[in-house]
């Protein structure tokens, strides 16, 4: 008797299932990739570069593209946190943290800069954020000092200073000007609470004449970073300018301007923060 091919054979039908199975399988992976970049995910804790205090030494011969200006080398730090060696100009070298600032994963190299492979971050070859899918601060830099007669390129561990000093209860700062290199040239900024919970940046506008601003984004409360001559939201993409204005991105009200007292004798700017840097609703997604 003939095998009708009206009805699939019991063969036929365990094929189709999973054919089908794959299919799904496959179409969901696909959305996965599309919604979430590249489908490659963040860690879960994010790697720290540490720099030892005496700093770090690579020998210049064993990375032969930095030979080249503009060569770019990956190395790593003794815990195993990835860096960067950057050769940019013909007497000077950069070291970058390899942590993309967003959410922690491990930058690649790519043409004359870095992309974070998970959501799309661009930085140019001095780790300054350029563009791409996901806004976020610079990458992490560290001093570098190179000897000709050694060969040896040495990255420095960064600096601990103090910057701004709690003043009465904590309802102002005090900028000592000399221990932020940032703001040694007009168009400087620099962040200046000390990390606490109520972020302040100060900038310089002309040779006596400083700004200070609540780096709280109008928007939904994140804390903004530096970037470019301006801020960044890495939350929304909400762009300002070095005085505070919104620019682009989310629509939101400008950052909020701090009181503050230049004295040229010492030095100083005194920094008003009470009730001035908490976080605010913002303009909606428009």
């Amino acid at each position: 008797m003939s095998h009708s091919h009206d009805r699939p054979c019991a063969g036929c039908a365990i094929d189709r299932r999973a054919f089908l199975s794959q299919a799904t399988l496959a179409a969901v992976t696909t959305l996965l990739v599309e919604a979430c970049g590249t489908g490659v995910w963040d860690p879960v804790s994010p790697l720290a570069n540490t720099i030892p205090s005496n700093g770090l030494a690579y020998k210049l011969a064993d990375y032969p593209a930095l030979a080249t200006v503009g060569g770019i080398v990956k190395v790593i730090d003794p815990t195993g946190a990835p860096l960067a060696l950057v050769h940019p100009t013909a007497s000077t070298y950069v070291a970058l943290s390899l942590v993309c600032p967003h959410q922690g994963t491990t930058v690649n190299v790519s043409g004359s800069g870095f992309l974070c492979p998970n959501h799309g971050a661009q930085f140019a070859a001095d780790g300054t954020w350029t563009g791409g899918k996901q806004a976020t601060a610079n990458l992490t830099s560290y001093a570098t000092t190179y000897d000709a007669t050694s060969g040896l390129i040495t990255v420095a561990a960064p600096k601990t200073t103090t910057p701004a000093t709690p003043v009465a209860n904590g309802s102002q700062v005090l900028v000592t000007l000399a221990n932020v290199p940032a703001l040694a040239a007009v168009g400087g900024i620099a962040r200046v609470d000390g990390n606490t919970s109520r972020p302040v940046a100060l900038v310089r506008t002309a040779q006596d004449s400083y700004v200070a601003l609540s780096m709280v984004c109008p928007h939904q409360g994140a804390t903004v970073s530096i970037q470019s001559g301006g801020f960044n939201c890495p939350r929304h993409g909400a762009r300002f300018s070095a005085s505070g204005t919104w620019l682009s991105g989310q629509r939101t009200s400008n950052l909020v301007v701090l009181a503050s007292t230049y004295d040229a004798t010492a030095g100083t700017v005194k920094i008003t923060v009470s009730g001035s840097t908490s976080g605010g609703g913002g303009g909606g997604d428009g």
